[in-house]
């Protein structure tokens, strides 16, 4: 089953996620109130996703995000952030740092448990699916690992899953809208300027590849194919 770790220092709000976990019977969760225990229990737990609280006392849930992608041990671990700030400006912040999803209280049970459901169903393999080599590009579904010019790349769940739908269709033009239906919590878009911030950091992290994304106007995006 998969292990959740939640980062959260209202009781209100785990209760709340153990009882959504709970009905869905497939869930291990564990509750961490102690900011400064977030990474060290991620580690501990093995995690497969972490939910984690923005707003904590005496800390940031941007920080713990930070200190997470930066620890080997659970940098490819995908996060949810949960908070009380909706701007679209902090989901963007948020989208930029790595976190894989945002969640805004109060949420509804199904929200949650389908947003968790993407994620996790985004950070794993999917049956069928091939492993991509094009223009230098290497993009592997069933070990969820990627590189360029021999160079790993470091991409959180959904980024590497908007690349591979580009890389595994070289020169095709695919709408936002199609990226967004097949990248989105089960029905729940992400959103064009969410779409875009994660096009922004594929192609700061392909470096002189970021060529390679081009953008389509008032189309979408695709991957440039070399005999184009």
């Amino acid at each position: 089953m998969p292990r959740i770790v939640i980062v959260e220092d209202d009781y209100h709000i785990i209760e709340a996620v153990d009882k959504i976990l709970g009905m869905a019977g497939s869930y291990i969760l564990t509750a961490v109130r102690n900011p400064d225990q977030a990474v060290g229990t991620v580690i501990a737990e093995k995690a497969d996703l972490v939910l984690l609280d923005i707003r904590l006392p005496g800390a940031d849930g941007r920080q713990i995000l930070k200190s997470l992608k930066e620890n080997a041990s659970t940098k490819s671990i995908p996060v949810i952030f949960l908070t009380g700030m909706s701007g679209e400006g902090d989901k963007v912040i948020g989208l930029n740092m790595g976190a894989d999803d945002y969640v805004v209280k109060p949420f509804g049970a199904m929200e949650l448990l389908a947003r968790i459901q993407a994620v996790l169903r985004r950070s794993r393999p999917q049956p069928g699916e091939h492993a991509v080599d094009v223009e230098g590009l290497k993009l592997d579904p069933q070990s969820h690992t990627a590189s360029f010019q021999g160079k790993p790349l470091r991409l959180q769940p959904r980024e590497f899953e908007i690349l591979y739908l580009l890389a595994s269709r070289p020169g095709k033009a695919q709408t936002r809208g199609y990226l967004i239906d097949r990248t989105s919590s089960y029905g729940m878009p992400v959103g064009t300027r969410s779409l875009d911030t994660h096009i922004k950091n594929i192609r700061r992290k392909l470096g002189r590849g970021a060529r390679l994304v081009e953008t389509v106007p008032k189309i979408g995006y695709r991957f440039v194919a070399s005999d184009e």
